[in-house]
């Protein structure tokens, strides 16, 4: 395959699967063997990431630079949030062998379960209560809750946007706050992966600069819009369509 083609595809996996709850690297896994894409270890992943990180940034750019409202990046009370949610992710990452797991069939698996966990999620009303979690309001409490659901979003082929909007969701919290918030939780997650893979990753190949250029713009366009379509199809309709998905393609390739 073109070494353009190959990276364009790369990045066009990346964008659309980071947001989708569908799994990004469940579907690399996947498509690397169905497609035999060349995968060019960590340098690859870390710009990919990049590109990601960026299309959050430029979508949420009005609250991202801004701490003027509790729910801004920068606000002090989102930054302990962020921080609170980002703990269990940290901690699975240092302490499990997440890495193993990425296989083939397991990724097979990891698909099913999630498409079955976001059709349940999207048809179940809140059945927790309020004094335990006070899932009313977005705070200290619900972010560790949903970093823990981010966690468990490790495993390949388990969406960290589908587990932690669908989980919020479910616990009653508003469609708007938790869908930016669990993007904003996905911000420190990526940054840490990018620094971990460049410090401990004995996985770096040489990428020409043109063909990191075409990875990178790749992954950030499809990551723009397909954000853009993700929340504008949350306005009405639920995960349940990509649980769907999920279990097809479980079984398609």
């Amino acid at each position: 395959m073109n070494e353009f083609i190959n990276y364009f595809i790369l990045g066009l996996i990346q964008g659309v699967t980071e947001f989708f709850p569908i799994s990004s690297s469940g579907h690399l896994v996947l498509f690397e063997n169905f497609l035999k894409i060349k995968n060019s270890g960590a340098s690859a992943e870390i710009i990919a990431h990049f590109g990601t990180l960026f299309s959050i940034i430029l979508y949420y750019r009005s609250t991202f630079f801004s701490n003027e409202n509790s729910d801004d990046f920068f606000h002090i009370n989102t930054i302990k949030m962020l921080i609170l949610s980002t703990i269990p992710a940290v901690f699975v990452g240092f302490f499990f062998d997440v890495e193993v797991f990425f296989k083939y069939d397991f990724v097979k698996i990891s698909l099913l379960v999630n498409g079955i966990i976001l059709i349940i999620l999207s048809n179940m009303k809140s059945r927790l209560s309020s004094d335990f979690l006070n899932f009313d309001n977005l705070n200290y409490k619900t972010s560790f809750f949903l970093g823990c659901c981010q966690a468990i979003a490790m495993l390949p082929g388990i969406s960290r946007s589908g587990m932690v909007i669908s989980a919020g969701l479910f616990a009653g919290l508003e469609k708007k706050k938790v869908i930016q918030y669990a993007f904003f939780m996905a911000i420190p997650v990526i940054l840490l992966s990018i620094i971990y893979k460049f410090l401990f990753s004995n996985g770096f190949n040489s990428i020409s600069i043109e063909s990191s250029f075409v990875l990178f713009i790749s992954s950030f366009a499809f990551g723009y819009f397909s954000l853009v379509f993700l929340i504008k199809f949350l306005e009405k309709y639920s995960f349940m369509w990509f649980g769907f998905y999920c279990i097809l393609i479980s079984f398609i390739l």
